[in-house]
């Protein structure tokens, strides 16, 4: 966030909020907004704070007083008519979190404004898919958010969106009898009492690929809203229309099917984490094939050959016959000398 005036808060107390001055004060642009704008160019946002909850707002404007009138009529609607209200009038900034897995934590991220109206940004075409488009339904309950999800959806590569449904009980019973490819459930529903329906839903239709998404008001919330995941967090920033990019579809691939998500998902979030540029150079490790450097970096990591074979989606047998060859061409007679080895290069 880039502050474009820097004042104090004494200076912005001696303008009350009612007053375009104290808004003017507080026009900022935001980052993260250059594919979800609705306008060209340039954009002021701004913070509206009311009755202990706040939401950033796009503004419409480079025109610091055009921006800040809006901003106050804005704050007006929220006091006089409260925040359900102005939420359905204006679009305002959220971090969408889609928890891929929980153990570790693994989430892609980005920024969206929602779409209370017939609004839409001033960029993103629909995503061009060659083959076939696999069809997303999304459960959530606020208007804005979902218009916002169904229009970025149909931009992510290989999906479209399908259905959007307020709850999981209203739902449930379509899901049934027409499953989609793909099934999105924002988390704060799925928590709420009476979301063990998504236990029987699981039962009902079990390979179905089912994953929870979280809305927030900034980015570095996410991280707080799932505290206490022991074996550790990845959280990754992505375009608005690379959000899927952890299931991104390959070609021919005529369904969704969970476990083998998973295995993709592992791997995705593991080649996030590429070999050392200089490693890449060093004679002993160049002569490595690219499933020999992902063995050899899973081997860096601890994982055992059950793990390895998992994440990589080979049997224990060939994971074998690699670290065999690993071996040979490191000269080494060992896995904790072919790490070492390794890491100190």
């Amino acid at each position: 966030m880039n502050l474009l005036v820097k004042t104090s808060d004494e200076t912005l107390d001696r303008f009350a909020r009612t007053d375009p001055r104290y808004w003017k004060r507080r026009l900022i642009e935001r980052k993260y907004t250059d594919q979800i704008k609705f306008i060209s160019g340039r954009e002021y946002s701004t913070r509206v704070e009311h009755g202990g909850a706040s939401f950033f707002f796009p503004l419409g404007s480079d025109h610091e007083g055009r921006a800040a009138a809006k901003a106050l009529t804005i704050y007006e609607t929220v006091v006089r008519e409260g925040w359900p209200a102005a939420i359905a009038l204006y679009p305002r900034e959220i971090a969408v979190a889609i928890f891929w897995t929980w153990s570790p934590m693994a989430c892609s991220y980005t920024t969206l404004y929602t779409l209370p109206g017939s609004e839409s940004p001033a960029r993103g075409g629909r995503a061009e898919s060659r083959g076939r488009a696999f069809g997303v339904d999304v459960i959530e309950s606020d208007d804005g958010v979902r218009r916002a999800l169904q229009f970025w959806i149909n931009r992510q590569p290989g999906f479209r969106w399908r259905r959007t449904f307020p709850s999981i009980k209203q739902a449930l019973p379509e899901l049934r009898a027409q499953p989609p490819d793909l099934l999105l459930v924002n988390r704060d529903l799925a928590e709420q009492p009476g979301a063990e329906a998504i236990n029987v839903f699981h039962a009902a239709i079990p390979q179905l690929p089912f994953f929870s998404f979280g809305i927030y008001e900034e980015s570095n919330y996410i991280f707080h809203s799932v505290t206490g995941v022991k074996a550790g967090y990845v959280l990754h920033r992505r375009l608005p229309t690379q959000l899927f990019e952890p299931i991104s579809p390959v070609p021919g691939q005529t369904r969704l099917n969970a476990p083998a998500l998973t295995r993709q998902i592992k791997k995705y979030f593991q080649g996030l984490f590429d070999l050392p540029a200089d490693v890449e150079k060093d004679r002993e490790l160049a002569n490595l094939t690219g499933r020999e450097r992902e063995i050899l970096l899973c081997l860096s990591r601890g994982f055992a050959d059950k793990e390895i074979a998992d994440a990589l989606n080979i049997s224990v047998w060939t994971v074998h016959g690699h670290v065999k060859k690993v071996f040979e061409k490191m000269r080494v007679h060992s896995r904790t000398e072919a790490v070492i080895k390794f890491l100190q290069k």
